[in-house]
C-alpha cells in the first residue's frame, strides 16, 4: 500500500470532495448507459440453494453484472453491482427482510437492508501488485456502508475492512447497488493514458442457511482514447456442495470452462486452509471430489475454487 493510501486511511490528507456524473436510480441498467461504461457480467445461477428452495427460485445474492465508469476530470470512479433480483434479498420472494416459510424452516433468516451478517462489498487493488488494498460496501457485522483499507484475505472480503478512508462519495442501495469512489487521485494514479485496476466482487450472508456466496472478479481498463474491453472471465462454477448440512463428507460438484491449472480448497471461517483438494491441471468439464471433515469441529467452512477464468466460493456446513 502506498504511502499516500495509508495517509488518507489515518485522515492527514484531504482526498478530494465528491460530486456525481451519474444519478443513482438503483438501477444499473438505467443508470449505466455512458460510452466510456465498463461492464464485466457474471455467470447466471451460480448460487447454490438448499435442496428444499422452491424450484425456479433466484437468490437476491446473485449478481448479474458489474458496472464501472471512470470520471479522470472529477477523481471519481462510479460503480454499478447489477442483481438478478433485489439485492439481498436471499430467498429471492421479492420482499427484501421477510423471510420465506422455507428457508425459517430451515433456520435461516432474510434480513432487511443488509443488516448484521449480510454483506455487499467491493474490493479494489489499484496499483495492480496482487494485493487487494480498498474495499467499499457493507460489513459482514453491523450493516454499516464505508469505504476503508482492505486488510483480510479475498476468500472473506467481507470481514477485511480497516481504517476508514476520506474517499466516500456517496451510494444507493436498492434494488442493485451503486456506490462512488471520489478522491480516486489518492488512491491511484490516473495520469497514464489508460489505467486499469482488478476487483472482487462479494455478495452473501452466512445467516441464510446455505444459499451461496457470490463472487465476480475480473480487470477493467480506460484510456483517454476510449474504453478497452473488460477482461471477463469465462464461466466457472462451483456448485453448493451436496449433501450440505454434511457429516462427515461432502461432494462438490465442479465446472471448469477450459483445461489448464485449478486450484480446489477448503478454509475455516478464520481463513486457514483445511484441505487442498485440487492444486494442478484438470481438464475441461464436470468433476465430482469429496471433501472429508472427519476430525474436524462443527461449524461453517469455506470451498474456493481458483482457476484462470476466476474464483468461486462455496458455503460448506459440517453438522456433527
Amino acid at each position: 500500500m502506498s504511502k499516500k493510501l495509508l495517509t488518507c486511511a489515518l485522515g492527514f490528507l484531504v482526498c478530494g470532495p465528491a460530486a456525481f456524473a451519474i444519478t443513482f436510480t438503483g438501477d444499473v441498467a438505467a443508470d449505466f448507459t455512458g460510452t466510456g461504461v465498463q461492464v464485466v457480467t457474471d455467470a447466471i445461477n451460480d448460487v447454490g440453494l438448499p435442496a428444499n428452495a422452491p424450484g425456479g427460485t433466484i437468490s437476491g445474492w446473485d449478481v448479474s453484472n458489474a458496472s464501472f465508469e471512470l470520471d479522470k476530470t472529477a477523481g471519481q470512479l462510479h460503480v454499478g453491482l447489477d442483481f438478478r433480483v433485489f439485492a439481498g434479498d436471499a430467498d429471492g420472494n421479492g420482499a427484501d427482510g421477510v423471510t420465506s416459510l422455507w428457508l425459517a424452516a430451515n433456520g435461516g433468516f432474510d434480513l432487511p437492508a443488509l443488516a448484521l451478517t449480510e454483506s455487499i462489498c467491493i474490493v479494489f487493488d489499484f496499483d495492480q501488485d496482487g494485493t487487494f488494498d480498498v474495499i467499499a460496501g457493507v460489513g459482514a457485522m453491523d450493516g454499516v456502508y464505508r469505504v476503508s483499507v482492505f486488510t483480510g484475505s479475498p476468500i472473506l472480503p467481507a470481514f477485511g475492512f480497516g481504517p476508514l478512508l476520506p474517499n466516500d462519495g456517496g451510494h444507493v442501495y436498492g434494488p442493485d447497488f451503486e456506490l462512488t469512489l471520489s478522491g480516486l487521485g489518492e488512491l491511484m494514479d490516473l495520469d497514464p493514458q489508460t489505467v486499469c485496476f482488478n476487483f472482487l466482487v462479494f455478495a452473501g450472508s452466512y445467516q441464510d442457511d446455505g444459499i451461496g456466496e457470490d463472487l465476480l472478479a475480473g480487470e477493467v481498463c480506460f484510456t483517454d482514447e476510449g474504453q478497452v474491453a473488460a477482461e471477463t472471465p469465462d464461466t466457472i462454477d462451483l456448485v453448493q456442495a451436496y449433501p450440505n448440512p454434511f457429516n462427515p463428507s461432502t461432494t462438490l460438484a465442479v465446472d471448469v470452462a477450459e483445461t489448464g491449472s485449478v486450484q480446489l480448497a477448503v478454509y475455516n471461517i478464520k481463513g486457514q486452509l483445511v484441505q487442498t483438494l485440487v492444486n494442478g491441471m484438470l481438464e475441461a468439464g464436470h468433476h465430482d471430489l469429496t471433501f472429508n471433515g472427519a476430525g474436524l469441529p462443527s461449524g461453517l467452512y469455506l470451498a474456493r475454487l481458483s482457476t484462470a477464468q476466476g474464483e468461486q466460493v462455496a458455503r460448506l456446513v459440517l453438522a456433527k
